[in-house]
């Protein structure tokens, strides 16, 4: 019998409350009953609290059940949707986003909250992640804008995290060229962060997408940056850094790009520069990683179908 897809995606946004990322023990139950019936497995009367405790780390059942009675109101109220793998807009690239932690486990993305203008089918479908510094030179933020709106105009969407720095740059050149942006966010959908980019993301989501893989109301915890900064990597067909001190989280995305067997790419930038000490740090010690220069380079690295 087939379960509604409503149903499943109800369930997958409820049991996104559970630290999907890191809950393998979550992943093995859904990939043994499917969403619908691992919700009714975990609340069933004869469910002991230690059978409960792997799975719910932490999140009692009675907080799980009320966020499940209330997470398509509260979803709608953001203004948003909820995607999920069953829909045919879901991006098949994010199905091996676990498996890099999880073997055999299904996407660690229970479900996306999405919000925007943009047609997820679509803006979903060829895209390339560009990441960097928050604290960014004006080099470097020079140099994102213009590999965005480069990109933009050859019908590339445009991923990066919601930061200022590199990701704004990247954000910014991506919509000048008319391109969908999309914004991936270390918190709720109803959360923009950080204030500052406030506005900028009001433009992506009126020409593009804002991405959360939490529920509404979440806050922003070091768990979710690093959960993002995955989210980002698996929506891509590669990735690129352009600027990135020595330590960066931003690197992060080019060592889950390579895991996924996707192209890193590493703009170079002033050898004085401290901002690209990381990134240059990166293409010794890395030689999967490729140097680009610009648009065409980038280009060149990626899957020509898209």
């Amino acid at each position: 019998m087939s379960i509604d897809r409503e149903l499943i995606r109800v369930a997958r946004a409820t049991l996104a409350l559970l630290d999907p990322t890191r809950n393998e023990a979550l992943h093995q139950l859904l990939a043994f009953f499917g969403p619908v019936e691992a919700l009714a497995w975990l609340n069933a009367p004869t469910r002991t609290p230690a059978e409960q405790a792997e799975i719910l780390r932490g999140v009692s059942i009675d907080r799980l059940l009320a966020h499940h009675a209330t997470v398509a109101a509260r979803t709608e109220e953001a203004g948003a949707r909820v995607l999920i793998p069953e829909d045919d807009a879901w991006p098949a690239r994010l199905d091996d986003l676990s498996r890099v932690a999880f073997t055999g486990a299904p996407s660690s993305a229970l479900c996306l909250w999405i919000r925007g203008n943009g047609d997820p089918s679509t803006a979903l479908r060829r895209v390339v992640a560009v990441t960097g510094a928050r604290a960014a030179t004006a080099y470097g933020q020079t140099v994102a804008g213009d590999v965005s709106y480069g990109l933009a105009g050859q019908g590339w969407s445009v991923a990066a995290g919601s930061s200022v720095g590199i990701d704004s740059a990247a954000l910014r050149g991506a919509l000048a060229a008319g391109g969908p942006a999309i914004a991936v966010l270390p918190a709720g959908i109803d959360r923009p962060y950080p204030a500052a980019n406030t506005d900028v993301l009001a433009r992506v989501a009126d020409r593009g997408l804002l991405i959360s893989a939490d529920p509404p109301d979440s806050a922003t915890t070091s768990r979710r940056f690093v959960a993002a900064r995955r989210l980002l990597a698996g929506l891509g067909h590669g990735a690129v850094v352009v600027e990135a001190a020595a330590g960066s989280q931003a690197l992060t995305v080019l060592d889950e790009t390579i895991s996924r067997g996707r192209r890193a790419m590493v703009v170079p930038g002033p050898v004085t520069s401290a901002m690209s000490s990381g990134t240059h740090a990166y293409l010794r010690e890395h030689p999967q990683a490729r140097l680009v220069r610009h648009t065409a380079d980038i280009v060149a690295e990626l899957p020509s179908a898209g």
